[in-house]
C-alpha cells in the first residue's frame, strides 16, 4: 500500500491510499466521517486483481476541508478531477453511505469513465423516498453529528467513546478507526474530519437520486448485510429497480461490510466483476 497526496485542479488536496495492481481501477469511497484507510482489509483480500485507489474525500482524513455545498454532486466532481490526476480514464466505483451517493452521481453523469458501481451495504431509501419521516431521520443524523464530541483525552477515551457510538462494530474495526481516523491535538487527540462538514453532507442524504439512478448505464450491485438493520431484502430489491442493471447480492454483516466483513466483500466484489 502506497499513501499519498495530490492537488486537483479545483485546488482540493487529496489524500489517498493505493494497491497497485491489474486493471482495471477500483476506487474505494468511504462513508461520512470515514477515511480511506478503512478499506484496507478488502483491498489486502483483493490482492493484485484490481489496481485500487481509496480516497479520503473531501472534509475527512487528511484531505483538505474548502467552503462548498458537500452534496454528491461536488464530491463527483473531485472524483472526476482525481482520476484524471492519477491518470485513470475508466474505474468500477465502490462506496458506502455518503461514498454510495458519490457513486450513484458519478455513474450517471460520466458513463463513459464508470465501468460498474456497488452500492456496499446499500443505497440510502431517503435518497430514493423522501418521506417526512425519513427527512426528520436524515436532519437528526445530521444534528447527531454536530453534537458529537471530537477531542478526547487519550485514544483509549476516544475507544470507550467509539463503543457506545458505534455498538454494532467489531472492536477490531474500533481500533483500526481510533488508530488511523484520530490525530494528535495538543495533549490529546482530535478525529481526522471536519464535524459541520460532515453535517451538512449528511443533510444530503434527503436528495432525490433517482433522477441519476434511471440515466445509470453500467451494471450495479446493491451488496446487502444479509443481517442489514438498513435495507430489507425487499427494499433493496424495490431500489434496484430504478436502475437498468442493478442486481442485489447478499453479503454477511450489516452495513459497514468493509469493516465487519472485509473478506466477504472483497470476494463479492471478485464474482461480481467476473
Amino acid at each position: 500500500m502506497d499513501e499519498k497526496d495530490v492537488i486537483l485542479s479545483n485546488g482540493l488536496k487529496v489524500h489517498y491510499y493505493e494497491w497497485p495492481g491489474s486493471k482495471p481501477a477500483l476506487i474505494f469511497l468511504h462513508p461520512s466521517s470515514g477515511y480511506g484507510r478503512m478499506w484496507e482489509a478488502t483491498a489486502n483480500h483483493l490482492g493484485s486483481r484490481f489496481h485500487i485507489y481509496a480516497i479520503d474525500q473531501r472534509g475527512h482524513g487528511s484531505s483538505g476541508r474548502p467552503d462548498g455545498d458537500y452534496s454528491a454532486e461536488e464530491y463527483a466532481d473531485d472524483l472526476r478531477l482525481f482520476l484524471t490526476s492519477v491518470g485513470v480514464d475508466k474505474a468500477i466505483l465502490a462506496g458506502q453511505s455518503l461514498g454510495g451517493r458519490v457513486g450513484i452521481v458519478f455513474a450517471a453523469v460520466h458513463p463513459e469513465r464508470t465501468l460498474g458501481l456497488a452500492l456496499v451495504g446499500g443505497p440510502h431509501l431517503s435518497n430514493f423516498y423522501p418521506t417526512r419521516e425519513a427527512v426528520l431521520g436524515v436532519l437528526a443524523a445530521s444534528q447527531r453529528m454536530l453534537e458529537s464530541e471530537t477531542e478526547f483525552a487519550s485514544k483509549d477515551v476516544a475507544l470507550a467513546y467509539l463503543r457506545k457510538l458505534r455498538p454494532r462494530d467489531r472492536e477490531e474495526a474500533l481500533r483500526h478507526r481510533v488508530e488511523h481516523n484520530l490525530a494528535q491535538a495538543g495533549t490529546g487527540w482530535a478525529v481526522k474530519y471536519d464535524k459541520v462538514r460532515v453535517a451538512l453532507g449528511l443533510a444530503h442524504m434527503a436528495d432525490d437520486l433517482k433522477k441519476y439512478a434511471v440515466r445509470t448505464t453500467c451494471p450495479v450491485a446493491i451488496l446487502r448485510g444479509s443481517h442489514s438493520s438498513e435495507l430489507t431484502l425487499e427494499e433493496a430489491k424495490r431500489v434496484a429497480g430504478f436502475w437498468k442493471n442493478a442486481s442485489v447480492i447478499d453479503v454477511e454483516g450489516d452495513y459497514a461490510l468493509q469493516m465487519e466483513n472485509p473478506t466477504g466483500l472483497a470476494e463479492a466484489l471478485i464474482r461480481w466483476t467476473v
